[in-house]
């Protein structure tokens, strides 16, 4: 066959219509009739390559996204940046590790499940593996570190808790974390209990709080701890539970992590599952203060003169299911009034000259330890039982003390008893009875009547005869020149020696 020649610019056409959006399918092959079909559909395949909602037409060029423009080269180069790009989550080591006594850094156990499972990743280099820091002084203690985001969160810091009750430990009221080393400086080693071991150096924030420092051998030997170590692995390896839980986050707080923003983030109940500690240092205090800052409603303050608790509210309601315990006195009302319980051991009472009142609100009753067991059956002695015992109590001693009370009536209940014979010849009607600076009608002198009165409270015999007392000489007997010696004067005569003298008999009462 002879060869022809064609001339492609006037014997090979364009197409006539140019289609971009057929409809994907077998068909573009099936149901293509001419050149132009297949062409058509290899443009509408094309615009669907370079925008599956066909937006634009297929010969626009490659849209430029913040600058960037991608064909399939560059997809191919940042897919493979993202797959292998290295992300650090934190992995947990169930196994019990024990820290040797006088030590403060452990050397892991590769036969005793201690280790990392994963081989090391040495150093700041992107390999897979447990973020390890070479230390040349292995087996010793060191703060070598692989810098993190800031002083507080190297790649290889471990946290530690205690195995049995799943806590923190403590060192100086801040955390006891690990730094993890190992005496191989080969990225990408494994592990072995030979000559490429592993250890933790146990660590703690400094008192600062701007970077790590050796936790004190006191501190955390003799214990037995788990731990969880950062394990750097390509995002294409990392595996789904590392997104569930949160551990990508360092578990030392960020430097700009701040209580109130914790405090402003929380909703609802902010459980817990283990013991708190909150230290405050000495001369520092912890405030609740009310929404304008001017009132400490409550202040925690520290101190080694004394620790205080001081409360300063409107209302305090306390709602107790059993006894409150108070282990020394309470004072009350210390800005007026006070009151002291307990201050004084075994005493209920008032700060410099204050009166002290015990008043119920009911009845009011006294009772003590001595009534227990007694044949007593009551609650203890009534102060009174009635309205109209006060009355009563007014009418008889006036609205006067207990004791004078008591006095009084004590007073009253008293007697006295004096006897006397007339020693002159005849003491005539209205002549002074005295015995008094040397007896001059009567041997004895007798009793003071002054301050009591004479015709309720004394009584005077003559010869065993009661008299009739008067005020004046209207009876038997009436007051005589002085009441203090006890003189008397009779409506009558009164016969002395010789022969059978008068006796008379003096009675007082409350004198």
């Amino acid at each position: 066959m002879t060869r022809t020649l064609l001339n492609q610019s006037t014997q090979i056409n364009p197409s006539k219509t140019f289609e971009d959006t057929n409809s994907p399918g077998a068909t573009m092959e099936s149901a293509a009739a001419s050149l132009q079909d297949d062409l058509n559909n290899l443009r509408s395949q094309t615009h669907r390559i370079l925008d599956a909602t066909l937006g634009g037409n297929w010969y626009d060029d490659a849209p430029t996204v913040n600058a960037k423009k991608r064909g399939l080269t560059q997809l191919n180069a940042d897919l493979d940046d993202i797959e292998i790009k290295p992300f650090l989550f934190r992995t947990q080591v169930l196994t019990d590790v024990a820290v040797p006594a006088t030590q403060n850094f452990v050397v892991l156990s590769v036969a005793g499940s201690e280790t990392p499972t994963v081989t090391a990743s040495v150093g700041a280099v992107d390999t897979e593996g447990a973020k390890v820091a070479y230390s040349a002084t292995f087996p010793a203690h060191s703060l070598d570190e692989i810098a993190g985001a800031n002083a507080l969160s190297p790649y290889n810091l471990c946290s530690v808790m205690d195995s049995t009750t799943r806590q923190p430990i403590q060192s100086a009221g801040r955390d006891v974390y690990g730094l993890l080393q190992s005496e191989s400086n080969v990225d990408g080693h494994t592990f072995n209990d030979t000559d490429q071991q592993v250890m933790i150096s146990f660590v703690r924030v400094n008192a600062t709080g701007d970077d790590l420092e050796a936790c004190p051998v006191a501190d955390i030997e003799s214990t037995t701890i788990n731990y969880g170590y950062v394990a750097q692995l390509e995002f294409d390896n990392v595996p789904r539970h590392a997104w569930l839980s949160g551990i990508l986050a360092d578990q030392v707080a960020s430097v700009d992590v701040t209580l109130d923003n914790a405090i402003d983030n929380q909703s609802g109940p902010a459980t817990q599952a283990q013991d708190i500690e909150w230290r405050i240092s000495d001369t520092f205090t912890l405030d609740f203060q009310d929404s304008t800052g001017a009132v400490n409603i409550l202040r925690i303050a520290p101190n080694a003169a004394g620790d205080e608790l001081e409360i300063n509210a409107d209302d305090l309601d306390v709602n107790l299911a059993n006894d409150a315990d108070f282990s020394q006195g309470a004072k009350f009302d210390t800005s007026g009034t006070e009151i002291d319980i307990g201050v004084t051991a075994g005493a209920i009472e008032t700060t410099g000259a204050a009166d002290l009142m015990v008043r119920g609100a009911g009845e009011l009753y006294l009772d003590d330890g001595n009534q227990t067991g007694s044949t007593w059956t009551q609650d203890g002695i009534k102060l009174s039982d009635t309205t109209a015992e006060w009355d009563d109590f007014e009418t008889a001693y006036g609205e006067v003390s207990l004791l004078n009370a008591m006095v009084q009536a004590q007073s009253a209940a008293a007697t006295d008893k004096e006897q006397a014979v007339v020693t002159a010849a005849t003491i005539t009607a209205g002549t002074n009875v005295t015995g008094a600076g040397g007896s001059p009608n009567i041997d004895t002198q007798l009793l003071d009547y002054s301050s009591i009165a004479f015709v309720t409270d004394v009584d005077v015999y003559v010869n065993g005869e009661l008299m009739r007392n008067a005020a004046g000489a209207t009876e038997d007997v009436y007051p005589g020149d002085s009441q203090a010696n006890g003189d008397l004067k009779f409506t009558f005569a009164l016969q002395g020696s010789p022969g059978n003298p008068d006796t008379i008999t003096m009675r007082v009462y409350g004198a």
